[in-house]
């Protein structure tokens, strides 16, 4: 299979210049990557297959362009049909997300932000700023662009797809807002841009799911005095709408039990990821099928013995589930068919044991496959399989300034806890490690914590590398993907048991003769920049510096803080109490694991960053642990970012954070002993 490899990027590219699309990437001949390679935007995105097969569409973007074209696959013809340009801190036009409607119009979302700065300088204060949406339907022909709304929509809010109805080739349903506030939906023309109310909403309606057919049978509602609890609807015969179940307020974003997947095959039927109910005799999350008429869970249809689905592939034609998706050390999908499974797993021996593949996109019939391609040290390509005449063909690569060859190579690391708990972590060695060598470690435990880290791209891990260091992963209990009673292990356990693992795998390090016991330092964001800031504070002889990212250094500030925002009847101050603890029954528990807390005596340098907008991770928390470690005589600085939240930075920041760190680094773990 490796022979039917056909590699047409350079075809690709020339395209992409004769476009005014992508910069010119010549990857630098110096020995260091630089930072900026780092911190771009991908140079693809939102790729997808027509529903024949034929055409091919994609934003080709770099860092202030972003343009959409379409490529015809059987006559090699490329055709640019609409573009933007933003620059960062002014706004501009931005590509939000392209669907296709059929093989001759796509569907397109876009945001416009204008910003106007004191004297016209990036860090001038902000004096006006303008916020605007456009739902758009572009012609693959090239011809006039038509702009869709819905029926009394908001100014600048024409509204958001919420099913592309591929069996009627006129129409697509949107969510639109309309200027009472209620979240509504229509069916709109997307020929005449005519659009007309179908279900008709409130405000505390936040989204609507509907079933292969293009029925709204379901949606999400807030619900309670401070609207704290969400719950899901499903809708009845006469149009009204009875509840089904309540899930807490950042159920979609933080820790579902209910994961909604996409519609099946049957009316009024949804597939759904489920957490197993406490005591369950399965332990991982599985797949199941809601059905919204009788308001029924079925048993689980697809569900891995050892790792939680993270997603489903849908059949190109609308036929159902064809196959479930998990991470094991790399991201996989097993299909349901066995013909469609014997393609897939070519595919995995085509790219090699190191790379996480899924499919993108289908066509109806089966026979092209968009492949997306990844790996630790490649940050994804996609690439176009024919089945029929079982070729691959190479689409493009997300950073192209990136090449593998000069990043660092990951491995997998198994391990054993303090109580004999079977754990792996990730190990990353620079570029041109040799057996017996021991760069500097960087110990970078993830945040959550319920996440975990896999074998694939990791951009701060690869940043590190090219720098010279090795750079270790943990996945400690408490960690996700490995089902329910491995996550719920790290409950009240943290700086317990969670720390050990993180330290456990540090000591397997040194033991195995892959470290230098001398030549650590620990950095972590988020739950990591705890983990990080818990290092010094209970290992000092093991750690020589510490970066801590938007990490929580108070965990009775920190849970007082949850209990003021969430309130504390909700399930997310309860979900919390439980993984950290009470703040008043547990006081003096969550004091003695609380790194601002421990500051006496403390001999670790610190690096302190955080954004000044943290809806997350209060800023207070940085601020706070700064003022404790220079009370007690430590050396420690503070970057505040002051117009970044939690995460989802600009690139500016992400330049700025990766440059202090690369400096703090060099400072207290220089590369060269």
């Amino acid at each position: 299979m490796g022979q039917q490899l056909t590699r047409i990027g350079a075809g690709f590219a020339v395209m992409l210049a004769a476009l005014a699309v992508l910069a010119s990437v010549t990857p630098s001949t110096a020995q260091i990557l630089p930072v900026e390679e780092f911190a771009r935007r991908p140079a693809l995105a939102h790729v997808s297959l027509s529903p024949s097969g034929r055409y091919l569409a994609y934003v080709a973007q770099d860092d202030s362009t972003a343009n959409l074209a379409v490529r015809d696959l059987v006559t090699g013809e490329t055709s640019a049909l609409f573009g933007s340009q933003a620059r960062e801190r002014f706004g501009g036009v931005y590509i939000d997300w392209v669907e296709w409607k059929g093989d001759d119009l796509l569907i397109m979302g876009a945001t416009r932000l204008e910003v106007t700065r004191y004297r016209g300088e990036a860090d001038g204060a902000i004096r006006t700023a303008n916020y605007g949406r456009s739902l758009l339907a572009i012609p693959r022909n090239g011809g006039d662009i038509r702009r869709l709304e819905g029926p009394l929509a908001r100014a600048g809010r024409p509204g958001d797809l919420l099913d592309i109805l591929p069996d009627q080739p006129g129409h697509i349903l949107i969510t639109h807002m309309d200027a009472s506030g209620d979240l509504n939906v229509a069916r709109v023309d997307v020929r005449s841009g005519e659009s007309e109310l179908i279900v008709e909403g409130d405000p505390r309606v936040i989204s609507y799911l509907t079933d292969e057919q293009g029925d709204v049978v379901g949606r999400l509602v807030y619900r309670g005095i401070r609207g704290r609890v969400l719950v899901m609807q499903a809708r009845d015969a006469d149009g009204g709408w009875t509840e089904t179940f309540r899930l807490h307020r950042d159920e979609i974003r933080d820790f579902p039990r209910f994961r909604f997947l996409g519609p099946t095959d049957q009316p009024s039927q949804v597939y759904v990821a489920v957490r197993p109910e406490e005591g369950a005799p399965e332990d991982t999350y599985g797949v199941h099928v809601f059905d919204f008429a009788t308001r029924t869970m079925g048993p689980a249809i697809w569900r891995h013995g050892t790792y939680d689905v993270a997603d489903i592939v849908l059949n190109g034609d609308g036929s159902g589930l064809a196959a479930g998706c998990y991470w094991a050390d790399v991201y996989r999908c097993d299909f349901i068919d066995p013909d469609q499974e014997r393609v897939m797993a070519g595919i995995r021996r085509f790219f090699g044991a190191g790379f996480s593949t899924s499919v993108v996109s289908q066509s109806e019939a089966g026979d092209k496959w968009l492949i997306w391609a990844s790996s630790p040290s490649n940050a994804g390509q996609y690439y176009l399989f024919d089945l029929t005449a079982l070729k691959m063909e190479l689409v493009g690569s997300l950073f192209p300034g990136l090449p593998e060859a000069r990043l660092g190579q990951m491995r997998r690391i198994d391990y054993a806890a303090t109580d004999g708990l079977a754990l792996t972590a990730y190990l990353t060695q620079p570029p041109g490690t040799n057996d017996g060598d021991r760069p500097p470690l960087i110990v970078m435990p993830h945040g959550g914590p319920e996440t975990s880290d896999h074998l694939k791209w990791d951009t701060w891990t690869q940043f590190f590398a090219s720098r010279g260091y090795q750079v270790l992963q943990p996945n400690f209990r408490g960690s996700s993907g490995q089902g329910r009673n491995f996550a719920e292990a790290g409950y009240r356990q943290w700086g317990g048991l969670m720390q050990d693992d993180v330290t456990s795998a540090v000591q397997h390090l040194i033991d195995q003769g892959l470290a230098d016991p001398d030549r650590i330092c620990i950095v972590g964001a988020s739950y990591g920049g705890y983990a990080a800031l818990m290092g010094p504070a209970t290992r000092p002889d093991l750690y020589r510096c510490a970066i801590a990212i938007a990490g929580p250094s108070d965990l009775v500030d920190m849970m007082n803080w949850e209990r003021r925002e969430a309130g504390d009847d909700t399930d997310r101050y309860e979900y919390w109490v439980r993984s950290i603890g009470d703040p008043r029954e547990d006081r003096a528990a969550l004091e003695a694991v609380s790194p601002v807390r421990l500051v006496e005596g403390w001999t670790t340098p610190v690096l302190l960053i955080h954004g000044e907008r943290d809806d997350v991770v209060p800023v207070a928390q940085s601020r706070d642990m700064n003022r404790a470690l220079r009370r007690a005589g430590a050396d420690v600085e503070l970057l505040i970012l002051e117009e970044a939240g939690h995460a989802d930075w600009e690139r500016r920041e992400e330049i700025a954070v990766m440059q202090a760190m690369e400096a703090f680094l060099a400072e207290h773990l220089p590369v060269a002993p």
